[in-house]
């Protein structure tokens, strides 16, 4: 018999199974995570897993919009009458883009072909889900030019990891240099310069 959980105990499983997947993810990869691992690390059942998800899939897809929001919640933390100033909101967002803060960045391209095979929901890997998370950021962030080119600043994010992917062909040690340089590009499309 599964043993009944209280909303905060709910709550705080569903927390924990998403952090160890996120590390599990980190460590070997979306392909060879199973929920039968993600479940053993947390120590419940399988069983109990899957009431909370019902797919592996749709547990991939709670881990990525984890760590957005947890990306999203330091930037609104920043906000000041709603918005924040380009240069500030960039700065932070920069910080997602390190493997130690988003796990993404630790991912194989294997597993980014397995994401886009398996996570067919619309939500992730698609122009129109990128075009809608930069149309709800856009109006909280000030100084965008009126020449912004919002779609060349999206590709820039794309090319940040795609060059993680396929990191054992770089320079691990230029790599941190080339995403801030890929920041600085970034900053020049919003500027609209």
């Amino acid at each position: 018999m599964t043993p009944a959980f209280t909303d905060e105990q709910k709550e705080d499983l569903r927390k924990w199974l998403i952090s160890e997947g996120i590390e599990l993810a980190g460590s070997v990869g979306f392909k060879k995570m199973t929920i039968a691992s993600v479940a053993r690390a947390v120590g419940v059942a399988v069983g109990t897993f899957y009431k909370f998800f019902d797919s592996k899939e749709s547990f991939v897809v709670a881990m990525m919009k984890d760590t957005e929001d947890r990306a999203y919640a330091k930037i609104s933390e920043r906000y000041t009458d709603g918005s924040i100033e380009l240069e500030a909101f960039l700065e932070l967002f920069r910080e997602n883009f390190r493997p130690e803060n988003n796990f993404m960045l630790r991912m194989h391209l294997d597993d980014w072909v397995w994401c886009k095979d398996h996570i067919t929901d619309g939500s992730y890997f698609t122009n129109e889900a990128d075009t809608k998370k930069v149309l709800e950021l856009l109006p909280h962030i000030r100084g965008i030019g009126k020449d912004a080119d919002t779609e060349a600043a999206a590709n820039f994010i794309k090319t940040i990891y795609a060059i993680y992917q396929n990191r054992e062909t770089f320079f691990e040690d230029a790599l941190q240099r080339n995403v801030d340089m890929i920041f600085g590009c970034i900053f020049h499309c919003l500027k609209g310069e």
